[in-house]
């Protein structure tokens, strides 16, 4: 069987890539900080690497043919271009034949210089510095994930409160894309050739606005899921509150050395979301399942399919 080193293994698209991986016949490496979130799964190779340490990275790439690799979520813009680097190095010197690379964002064609869209020009730079080393490389640019309702940003309002929260204004249009989904595209790239080099956006099978979302909610919960736009201030406050106000202040670097800098930074990325002509949410998907034909999941069926009471951490693993 062909192996397969997912990177992140434990972390929700890491999770999703093993799940697949598996239902297709590979065989799989999972990397992880933390074994226990891998076992749940037969006859996978558990290894410890961490993007601080390249020869761990290298041992994990050793042998196998394809590496999956997912940029850590929230990561330093600067951080994330060393794991890049490390990686993409790791890979080549491993003899690694095929790396694929999900940005977990949407990526624009040329590089845009407006305000508030940094974070998506670095998309570009990531992915240039990932392939400097020569591995034969493709990646996909998910827009939106339907998996972001389970995180501790969004599912306790669900649950607990009858409010689906997220900072979109309510006529904002997005092609939600499952972890699942995107793992099949993954998937699908490691043997086509035609596909090396290729930076493809990718979403769902459908474009909703957030009411259109608190619709499917309330009937799958069978109450009312009213929508509410969060402030771009009340959601960045969320996420740093998350991800990093546990963290030493002089561990801290860029945008969350500070929750000022932090809110300022984020709340600018999310007001280009809702504004730009870009609509880097939405996607027109039928020239993308032309070229790769996998079958989309719903999000009234990925509803139906999630367990809203497990807890699972929201960063990579």
């Amino acid at each position: 069987m062909t192996l397969v080193t997912v990177l992140s293994a434990s972390g929700r698209p890491g999770l999703a890539q093993v799940r697949q991986l598996k239902k297709s016949g590979y065989e799989v490496r999972g990397t992880t900080r933390n074994p226990e979130r891998l076992s749940q799964f037969d006859d996978i190779e558990i290894v410890n690497a961490d993007y601080n340490d390249p020869d761990s990275v290298y041992e994990a790439c050793l042998g196998a043919d394809t590496v999956f690799y997912t940029r850590p979520s929230f990561e330093e813009s600067h951080k994330a271009l060393d794991f890049a680097a490390t990686v993409g190095t790791a890979a080549k010197r491993a003899n690694v034949r095929r790396l694929i690379y999900n940005t977990c964002c949407w990526g624009p064609p040329e590089e845009l210089g407006e305000v508030g869209q940094v974070g998506y020009d670095s998309v570009k730079l990531m992915i240039n510095t990932l392939k400097q080393a020569g591995v034969q490389t493709t990646t996909f640019q998910p827009v939106l994930f339907m998996d972001n309702l389970l995180t501790d940003w969004a599912r306790d309002d669900i649950m607990k409160n009858s409010l689906y929260t997220y900072p979109h204004n309510p006529n904002l249009e997005a092609s939600w894309i499952c972890l699942d989904d995107v793992a099949k595209f993954m998937i699908a790239a490691i043997d086509r050739d035609d596909l090396i080099g290729r930076n493809i956006n990718i979403g769902g099978p459908e474009v909703f606005t957030p009411p259109r979302v608190a619709d499917l909610l309330s009937g799958h919960f069978g109450k009312p899921i009213r929508y509410e736009e969060l402030s771009l201030v009340d959601f960045s406050n969320r996420l740093f509150d998350i991800f990093f106000v546990d963290i030493e202040e002089d561990k801290r670097g860029g945008r969350s050395e500070n929750r000022e800098a932090f809110i300022e930074s984020m709340s600018d990325f999310y007001k280009f979301n809702n504004v730009s002509e870009h609509k880097p949410f939405k996607v027109n998907m039928e020239p993308v399942l032309k070229e790769i034909p996998i079958e989309l999941t719903p999000f009234s069926e990925w509803i139906k399919d999630q367990d809203w009471n497990e807890k699972l951490d929201t960063t990579a693993g």
